[in-house]
């Protein structure tokens, strides 16, 4: 028997499906192109009644497609997409801040910080002199002196947390003594009541500085840590009560301390046993929290944390069961959701979510064929799926279903095989 066949594909924004094997195509068709639904959400700005009364204008980051310019009318319900990547060589963009309509900063994996001054229109670098690692993970302004600029990166060496008191022309390592190079940065949260900052990280846990990121000391004390890695997605600052916060450990659990990170505890009260995120936490108030577990939908919590429960219809609802998280809007009952397929939208507390007519551009990891029935594939994207005609339309309801009964965890970065020995 020969091997199993496989076409493997990482980090991609469109998938080309091998349609040779049934041989009816002729040559100059043999591959198609094919995507997943929609680009991967990182997060969403809204500006409500902008440009006009009844319209909205959001600011879309994707961690495949770049950024996009969102459009929505809302008596219409009439949504349009507008990619602004001018500027932007790579389009893994982490997280966008927007000081106004016009200016906003985003961050890349890979490309370091960029800036715009027209909404979106043209970007440019601000990885000036210092700045030692270009996979940027975080972003936060210091309020003292405005528009100073505090980066973190993920990189194998000159990693850590950089200062820019000059809108990004020289950037300073903060900390050098006291924080590792090979520091993973994942998230950064600054008490602006004390002035204190903690970091998560995914190999050194969690840590704390108490005089603006010269030097860290480590806060893991009463957390479990995972074999091998801390694996800390975020941090969140409460201020429900004095140093509240609330850190999620992927592969662990959801951690709560009240003592400014000296000490943490379980705050896992009502999340499903044996969960994963797909993200970290986002917050909507001091007691107002969610997170998305994976494949089970968004829980949400009214306390700070101390207990969790199904939020609306996440759950079942298709696209929010990978959900990644929420964007407030400050309108009662109206939230955007991140999730592995896009942007989706609800007016009524999650009893509802509709879809954005989001672009496409999402990522599938792998697909093999049918041995039998080359025109049949097994596809893994946020899920396992099997697509029963690969030269019809890309539309999972439509052309096949998923099969991912009995599997954990979302698949994004899976493989799937068939064994010639017993095949499906």
């Amino acid at each position: 028997m020969g091997a199993p066949r496989i076409v493997r594909f990482l980090s991609v924004t469109v998938v080309a499906l091998l349609a040779s094997a049934v041989g009816v195509q002729n040559a100059f068709a043999q591959w198609t192109f094919r995507a997943a639904t929609d680009p991967i959400i990182r997060n969403v700005t809204l500006f409500s009644n902008t440009p006009a009364a009844g319209t909205n204008t959001l600011f879309v980051s994707t961690l495949t497609d770049g950024m996009y310019k969102v459009t929505e009318v809302v008596s219409s319900q009439s949504i349009t997409w507008q990619k602004i990547n001018n500027g932007l060589p790579i389009v893994e963009v982490r997280s966008h801040t927007s000081i106004d309509i016009n200016t906003m900063y985003a961050i890349t994996d890979g490309a370091g910080v960029f800036k715009t001054t027209d909404g979106g229109t043209n970007w440019s670098a601000l990885n000036g002199s210092g700045l030692g690692c270009l996979n940027v993970r975080s972003f936060n302004f210091d309020p003292t002196p405005t528009r100073t600029l505090i980066v973190g990166t993920a990189c194998r060496n000159n990693s850590g947390f950089y200062k820019s008191t000059d809108d990004g022309l020289t950037w300073n390592r903060l900390g050098n003594a006291t924080l590792p190079d090979d520091v993973y940065v994942s998230a950064l949260t600054r008490d602006t009541a004390s002035g204190t900052y903690y970091v998560a990280t995914s190999n050194y846990g969690i840590y704390k500085s108490t005089n603006s990121g010269t030097t860290w000391a480590p806060a893991n004390n009463g957390i479990t840590l995972p074999p091998g890695s801390f694996s800390v997605f975020n941090i969140q600052f409460n201020g429900a009560v004095p140093n509240n916060l609330l850190a999620y450990v992927h592969g662990s659990d959801v951690y709560r301390s009240t003592d400014g990170g000296a000490n943490w505890i379980s705050s896992s009260t009502g999340l499903p046993a044996g969960f994963a995120a797909l993200a970290g936490i986002s917050k909507e108030s001091n007691l107002i929290l969610y997170i998305g577990v994976d494949k089970q939908g968004l829980y949400k919590t009214v306390d700070g944390g101390v207990t969790w429960s199904p939020w609306g219809n996440t759950a079942t609802n298709n696209r929010t069961q990978f959900a990644r998280n929420i964007f407030t809007t400050g309108i009662p009952s109206t939230y955007y959701i991140g999730t592995l397929d896009g942007l989706g939208k609800t007016t009524d507390n999650a009893i509802s979510i509709n879809g954005m007519n989001n672009p496409g551009g999402g990522r599938i990891n792998a697909i093999t064929h049918d041995r039998d029935t080359p025109s049949k594939a097994y596809v893994t994207g946020p899920t396992l799926y099997v697509l029963n005609y690969i030269y019809g339309d890309f539309n999972y309801s439509g052309t096949g279903g998923r099969l991912d009964a009995g599997v954990t965890g979302n698949t994004i970065e899976g493989a799937a095989y068939q064994d010639l020995l017993n095949p499906l």
